[in-house]
């Protein structure tokens, strides 16, 4: 149903002055707030009421949209675009209204599924996937050569041990006059 007027209706979150706290300073709490304008002068912003959201049932459900991409959790699911510095407002706000609010579901997109704007930011996405799947394996990697790091460490020090040993018989053998064969005692 095309709504009534020729206003150019979106919700957005503000806030209210909601009181002074304890230590003098005053405290706000959040509202959503409805913005109508005509181009190109005039423009009216209030707080939404009710019969506001029942009377612009189009921007309020693209107002919802947006707060639930931007309150996304992270889920096993992706990485929340509002959390990727490398979308910008406009573009995350387009996104969310096409129900796209994660890198991994932006990434899959192909080319003839999406605007023009949108190709280098998906292909930004396939990207930063990639990425991040080799961070694992160098942590993996890393993990092993610290294991054989270790390992090494302890076969020096039983090199050493060996050599001081080898060391002392070899003053021991030293020590003995030229011509005197007589046994001694063995190192292990």
């Amino acid at each position: 149903m095309p709504e009534q007027s020729q206003a150019i209706v979106r919700f957005i979150v503000g806030w209210v002055v909601d009181g002074t706290s304890d230590s003098g300073l005053p405290r706000y709490r959040d509202v959503v707030r409805i913005i109508k304008s005509v181009p190109p002068y005039t423009q009216v912003e209030y707080e939404a009421v009710e019969a506001d959201f029942d009377e612009f049932p189009g921007p309020y459900l693209l107002f919802q949209k947006e707060q639930a991409a931007r309150l996304q959790k992270p889920q096993p699911s992706g990485f929340p675009l509002a959390l990727w510095p490398v979308v910008s407002p406009a573009q995350f706000r387009a996104l969310s209204d096409h129900d796209i609010t994660t890198i991994e579901q932006l990434a899959k997109l192909r080319d003839a599924d999406m605007p023009g704007e949108f190709k280098e930011l998906a292909e930004r996405a396939r990207q930063m996937l990639a990425l991040s799947a080799n961070l694992g394996k160098f942590e993996g990697m890393i993990r092993d050569r610290d294991g054989q790091i270790a390992a090494l460490g302890e076969q020096v020090a039983e090199m050493r041990g060996t050599i001081a040993a080898q060391n002392t018989l070899i003053g021991t053998l030293k020590a003995q006059p030229a011509g005197s064969f007589a046994p001694v005692a063995q190192v292990a």
